[in-house]
């Protein structure tokens, strides 16, 4: 009897997959573990094997078709076997809008013969001007001796002619063409994530603007000791993530998400870093970040950036996030709002740590400053619990010591 191949659930949130490349076609021998085509996720594009040996019998869907989970989309068995009618789908017909361009031709009307006109009074000269012109002398009305077509006479209708031609042309003309860039399926899909996060998601925004003096003397003074065991540098963003994997760890309405009519609370605090890449931006996400240390945030970080860059992550790397980080501080950015990652309750954003003059409490004195932006789902969090949120993860930044104790 012949297998069916169906769309695997490569998430915990997936429930469709694009068909992205088939790598096999109809008549092909596979062998159990050979690789029959590539789907895209919401999130990362993962190889699909065959479950078992034999001839591809039908490939029920083309590449691009979005599929749902445990749908069907292919039969593997013997060469010759039949598969159920029932399952059997007609493929996507993809119409082709095909963009015609209006051309206006241009066309010369060309004078009458002599013989045609040698019942019209005109002069030799403006004949010979009419003929060059392409004016039909029988619809110009002369203005000599006895209606006698002079020159005046043919030089006005080629200027008539002419202002009609340019009020034609002017009309018809096409505009400038516009570039255009197809999307690709990364941005697509952040296109329709955010568009449906900003839109069903009632957000709301504070920001906090914090003193960053003892962070930076801290990330100084851990710089070299965290180099010397991993080789990397901590940025400021690792520190910001073990910061706020403290925060949610205190709030749990922070690491929360809608379930239908029941708030739905995560016993783990995975923190989502968004990454950017020339495609688009992806979030890998630190798993359990509230129980590791800085050195080793720093590690994961590096190791999934790296990846994401190269497009290989896991879905489980990109999945099982309750709140994310998003750092532009590395482009100048002084601050910012961010979208909701959906389906979480929150988003922090944060731009450039800078020198500026501060108001201590008693005098003004420079001092590092950092901008951030808290974005919170209002169906969830009350901006009184944000505040308090905010005031605490400001409180821990401010006196980053305080993690030790």
């Amino acid at each position: 009897m012949a297998k069916k191949v169906i769309m695997p659930k490569l998430g915990l949130t997936m429930e469709e997959g694009i068909i992205n490349k088939w790598l096999v076609k109809e008549g092909d021998r596979v062998n159990k573990g050979d690789v029959l085509f590539e789907v895209a996720t919401d999130k990362v594009n993962m190889e699909v094997e065959s479950p078992t040996e034999g001839v591809v019998l039908k490939i029920l869907y083309p590449e691009g078709a979005t599929v749902p989970i445990t749908e069907a989309v292919a039969y593997i068995g013997k060469e010759g076997e039949e598969i159920p009618e029932e399952e059997e789908k007609p493929e996507e017909k993809i119409e082709a809008v095909k963009m015609e361009e209006e051309k206006v031709e241009e066309k010369r009307e060309e004078a009458p013969l002599p013989s045609e006109t040698e019942r019209i009074r005109v002069s030799p000269v403006a004949r010979r001007l009419a003929e060059e012109h392409g004016i039909d002398l029988s619809q110009i009305q002369g203005s000599g001796p006895g209606g006698r077509i002079v020159r005046e006479d043919v030089e006005k209708a080629i200027e008539e002619k002419e202002k009609e031609r340019k009020l034609i042309v002017e009309e018809v003309k096409a505009p400038r063409e516009k570039e255009r860039i197809p999307l690709s399926r990364m941005r697509k899909i952040i296109a329709q994530r955010l568009t449906e996060s900003y839109q069903s998601t009632p957000h709301f925004f504070l920001h906090q603007e914090i003193c960053a003096d003892e962070l930076v003397k801290m990330r100084e003074k851990i710089l070299p000791l965290v180099e010397k065991e991993t080789g990397l540098r901590v940025s400021y963003t690792d520190i910001l993530v073990k910061m706020v994997a403290k925060a949610v760890e205190k709030f749990p309405l922070f690491r929360a998400h809608l379930a239908g009519e029941e708030i739905e609370i995560s016993p783990e605090v995975n923190i989502g870093v968004a990454v950017a890449l020339e495609e688009g931006l992806i979030v890998p996400v630190v798993k359990n970040a509230n129980e590791k240390g800085i050195s080793q945030i720093t590690q994961e970080i590096n190791a999934l950036a790296q990846k994401a860059r190269s497009n290989q992550l896991t879905p489980e790397e990109v999945s099982g996030g309750v709140f994310t980080v998003s750092n532009l501080g590395m482009w100048g950015v002084d601050s910012f709002t961010a979208i909701i990652n959906p389906p979480e309750a929150a988003i922090l954003a944060c731009g450039a740590i800078r020198k500026k003059p501060f108001f201590n409490g008693k005098e003004i004195v420079p001092a590092y400053l950092w901008e951030l932006s808290l974005s919170c789902d209002h169906r969830l969090i009350d901006g009184a619990l944000a505040a308090q949120f905010l005031q605490f993860l400001k409180n821990l930044l401010e006196e980053p010591f305080t993690l030790i104790i």
